[in-house]
């Protein structure tokens, strides 16, 4: 039985929640500016930065509480079941996720706090989409009321999670390495950090080490390595990119306009913040240990789903198209964390495996729920 008044409470949290976050990112990135980052990857902020940066965790810290009740009375109003039975529910609740990944480990575990600012434009996007594919509070349909999908769906919603929070950490590996390398290129080595991506850089410095977290060598300016890049193509790139996706998604022009113009400040944003990011060998470790964290728990998502498959439909497997999505997802960050142990392939190459692993993900979410028919198609139910 659905609580019309406890639903309208879920959505008026879950928009006080998204109000927060997007208050909180913005401070995180004034704290971002406030920032200085030392050869060694030690970040360091000056009282205006410390302070805004309390305000910011502050904002972050009680918007998550009050999402998490948002997502909990979504569930009660729905009949007391799991709350993310739609793509609603789903988009909302790994957001979720998304911003307890980044508080606990980016944040609270290695100290990253000045990174937080993207790690909530995540899910500031996700919930985003959420508002886009928003559904009334009802019933699990008849395919879903199995108790898989507190396992099986649990699990993919926590490894998609962070594997957001990777890919974010990828992203910032892969500008960070390409400014340190047009700085070196231009000074001949006399300047900066050189990022992991390095390794497979010819020629290489004198007193190359083969581990990539080792490798530094100094640099001049800071400020040189925004200098290297260009300030037109990191708003252009993402902006052109968010926005036709989100055209062909969810085919609203609108919508497509807003999501491009967001991705476009994000990238003007992180144009501003290279000079204070960590090393690129830093934010390649971090992404690296992020998606291993997070890969055997989407490695038991994909076995808990054949396992519902087999009680649901009798067989295990049958290359349905979110199966096959998946599987396909499974296999390219497979492929990134073996190439991230190759000689060779360590570095910018692995990345961008990682980066396709991510679209991928996001495809097999997105367009294979909203325009593939098969098994798991629900009428925009994931």
């Amino acid at each position: 039985m659905v609580d019309p008044q406890l639903a309208q409470y879920s959505n008026t949290l879950f928009n006080v929640a998204f109000l927060a976050y997007i208050v909180a990112m913005v401070c995180y990135f004034f704290r971002l500016a406030f920032t200085r980052v030392s050869a060694e990857g030690v970040a360091a902020s000056t009282t205006a930065g410390t302070r805004i940066g309390w305000l910011a965790t502050g904002l972050a810290v009680s918007g998550w509480g009050v999402h998490l009740a948002s997502v909990v009375t979504r569930g009660l109003a729905a009949g007391g079941r799991v709350p993310w039975g739609n793509m609603y529910e789903y988009a909302s609740t790994m957001a979720l996720l998304v911003v307890a990944v980044g508080l606990v480990v980016v944040q609270r575990r290695l100290s990253y706090g000045h990174l937080m600012g993207f790690v909530l434009a995540a899910a500031v996007l996700m919930m985003t989409s959420a508002l886009m594919l928003f559904a009334e509070a009802g019933p699990l349909v008849p395919a879903l009321q199995s108790y898989w999908i507190k396992i099986h769906t649990s699990a993919a919603m926590v490894a998609s999670a962070i594997f957001i929070v990777g890919f974010a950490m990828t992203a910032l590996y892969l500008v960070k390495d390409t400014a340190e390398r047009r700085v070196a290129a231009s000074s001949a080595y006399s300047g900066s950090t050189v990022g992991a991506g390095a390794i497979d850089a010819e020629p290489r410095p004198q007193g190359y080490e083969a581990e990539a977290d080792l490798m530094e060598v100094e640099i001049t300016s800071p400020l040189a390595q925004r200098q290297a890049l260009s300030p037109v193509l990191f708003p252009v790139v993402p902006g052109l990119v968010v926005a036709l996706f989100t055209l062909l998604v969810w085919r609203a022009p609108a919508a497509a306009v807003i999501a491009g113009s967001v991705a476009a400040l994000l990238g003007t944003v992180s144009w501003y913040a290279v000079p204070y990011l960590p090393p690129a060998a830093k934010l390649d470790n971090l992404a690296y240990r992020t998606i291993a964290f997070a890969f055997p728990i989407w490695t038991f998502a994909i076995m808990a789903g054949a396992i519902w498959a087999e009680e649901a439909w009798g067989r295990y497997w049958g290359w349905d198209p979110k199966e096959t999505g998946s599987f396909f997802t499974w296999v390219l960050y497979a492929a990134y964390l073996h190439a991230r142990s190759t000689h060779g392939w360590r570095g910018r190459r692995a990345a961008w495996i990682g980066v396709t692993a991510f679209v991928a993900l996001m495809v097999t979410f997105y367009a294979v729920n909203l325009f593939v028919v098969g098994l798991h198609s629900y009428a925009g139910i994931s």
